[in-house]
């Protein structure tokens, strides 16, 4: 037992050290945090089953009954021991300083997480649901399915965002995990920013985030007395309410003659829909509207679709409900 505990306790402390530098450097994945908490709960199990066959050992220490260990040997490790966790629980230094160098800090102006509020799920391969709830829970809660055709082999790298009609951002809903981390990413074997593969949501996001595709601070950008990045305000019902909805997708090497590119392709597709809060009916259908090629340095909308071939064909049906709550 005592060679399997300790010959086990390695390979998860191994594990465990993996995967927090990988936490540390890399941008954040479920597959490295769900392995690295697993790891920690190995070697916990594991350090209990070695503590539970040491016992007598540890009696014998903390009773100052081992050659060589003093009290103040004991003294020096529960200092530092208090010490370390007394850095990290305060957040003084080096422990801020470490973490400061971390990838989470290091990029968090180019990292997007979506409200605690929006949540999404996978009901089949080739489609999405996104879902805002309201933080009132008499206000509206909003829907949106996205179904792409069976032929795919992929869902397109796509962001889902509420805009007002005067073309503000309001809030992002969903944005694809391998763009939510960084700038320019491995999109398809090729090293590619995000304003190349999702343009329009990107600048629109510049106001969001005061940090443009670029990487320049925008000393303008942030939430002002009239309007706030966050949708719950146009949820409510009976104000006169309207926001649009849009979903700008981008399917990678689907090159045509007017867009060569063997790995970027057509350019993204934008899809709207105008939600009115107060229309009786919860539906709207998300319509094509637009592309963003070209897009890269302004993110304008382009509405000529006449050069944008099989890149219209990948949607099955695009929807928004608003769920109104008596």
């Amino acid at each position: 037992m005592r060679h399997f505990v300790n010959i086990g306790l390695l390979l998860a402390f191994i594990t465990l050290v993996a995967t927090g530098v990988m936490a540390f450097f890399l941008p954040f994945s479920i597959v490295t945090t769900r392995t690295h908490v697993v790891s920690g709960l190995l070697v916990f199990v594991l350090v209990a089953m070695h503590v539970a066959t040491r016992i007598p050992y540890f009696q014998t220490a903390l009773r100052l009954k081992i050659r060589g260990f003093s009290w103040q040997h004991l003294v020096i490790l529960v200092s530092l021991w208090g010490a370390v966790t007394g850095l990290s629980v305060l957040g003084w230094s080096p422990a801020t300083w470490l973490m400061e160098n971390s990838y989470e800090a290091r990029y968090r102006k180019q990292i997007f997480r979506a409200s605690s509020l929006a949540g999404f799920g996978q009901p089949s391969p080739h489609s999405l649901v996104i879902a805002r709830n309201s933080k009132q829970a008499n206000d509206g809660e909003l829907s949106v399915l996205l179904s792409f055709v069976e032929s795919l082999d992929e869902i397109p790298s796509l962001a889902v965002w509420a805009e007002s009609t005067a073309g503000t951002m309001i809030e992002t809903l969903f944005l694809q995990d391998k763009l939510a981390y960084r700038e320019e990413l491995d999109w398809h074997g090729k090293l590619v920013r995000r304003n190349h593969i999702l343009p329009i949501w990107r600048h629109r996001y510049t106001v969001v985030s005061g940090v443009s595709p670029d990487g320049e601070v925008d000393g303008t950008s942030g939430a002002t007395d009239t309007h706030a990045f966050a949708l719950d305000k146009y949820l409510v019902s009976n104000q006169g309410n309207r926001f649009v909805i849009c979903v700008e997708l981008n399917m990678p090497s689907d090159s045509n003659e007017d867009w060569p590119d063997p790995e970027l392709g057509q350019p993204s597709l934008l899809y709207t829909a105008l939600v009115d809060v107060d229309r009786d009916s919860p539906h709207a259908i998300i319509e094509l509207t637009g592309h963003g090629g070209d897009a890269e340095q302004d993110g304008h909308v382009r509405y000529d679709l006449d050069r944008v071939t099989t890149a219209k064909d990948v949607v099955d049906l695009f929807i928004v409900k608003l769920q109104k709550i008596p």
